[in-house]
């Protein structure tokens, strides 16, 4: 009796038995975005925040495993980040649909096939936003030389290709440059200072 107890015991402390209720990515995407509030920050990561938010609150009884969650919310970076990151590369797999009755599991299941879907949309929205920040036309491709590809892909590929399958490849060097974006925009900066002195250089020896 004490062994099918201890057996049970460490079967509940398994990660993979454990989930997290959606209303905790709620709370945790609601602690992200007063910190963005007190900052006064509403640059990218702000409004990708938001976008997730609304899109979350429409999708009924999807829990996520603890290793999801933790991923997501007990790291030192950006929950909606990562959110949008594990949803791209992980698709459906990122949710564990709790066991209800059939039509509410065939709602469940259609909104999240809706979020999925829209995560393409999404994440080229937060590109948009970076680029239009960045210091020159060309910063992000000087930082990111997969990104070119990458782009010519869902443009050609998005009708008849996953998302997922697009990123299956390029997703971790993206998204990790990405991620640094701001640091990536003072390097082109200082590019462009260096291109800038030279060219004074050469116009002051000219003259």
């Amino acid at each position: 009796m004490k062994c099918i107890a201890l057996i049970l015991m460490t079967l509940l402390s398994l990660p993979s038995f454990a989930v997290r209720d959606e209303r905790q990515l709620l709370k945790c995407l609601g602690e992200e975005e007063k910190k963005f509030h007190l900052a006064k920050n509403t640059g990218p990561l702000y409004d990708l925040n938001q976008r997730l938010i609304s899109e979350m609150i429409q999708i009924p009884h999807a829990d996520l495993t603890d290793e999801s969650y933790n991923i997501i919310c007990k790291n030192s970076f950006s929950p909606a980040w990562r959110l949008l990151e594990l949803s791209i590369t992980k698709g459906k797999e990122l949710f564990a649909v709790k066991n209800t009755n059939d039509i509410q599991t065939q709602i469940t299941d259609g909104t999240i096939e809706d979020y999925i879907e829209s995560t393409r949309e999404i994440f080229l929205n937060f590109m948009s936003q970076i680029q239009a920040l960045a210091p020159s036309a060309t910063c992000l491709q000087e930082e990111i030389p997969e990104i070119a590809n990458f782009f010519n892909d869902i443009k050609y590929l998005q009708e008849d290709v996953d998302m997922k399958v697009i990123f299956q490849k390029r997703d971790a060097k993206i998204f990790l440059r990405l991620k640094d974006y701001p640091r990536a925009f003072e390097r082109c900066q200082e590019r462009i200072k260096k291109k800038l002195k030279s060219v004074s250089k050469e116009s002051a020896k000219k003259s």
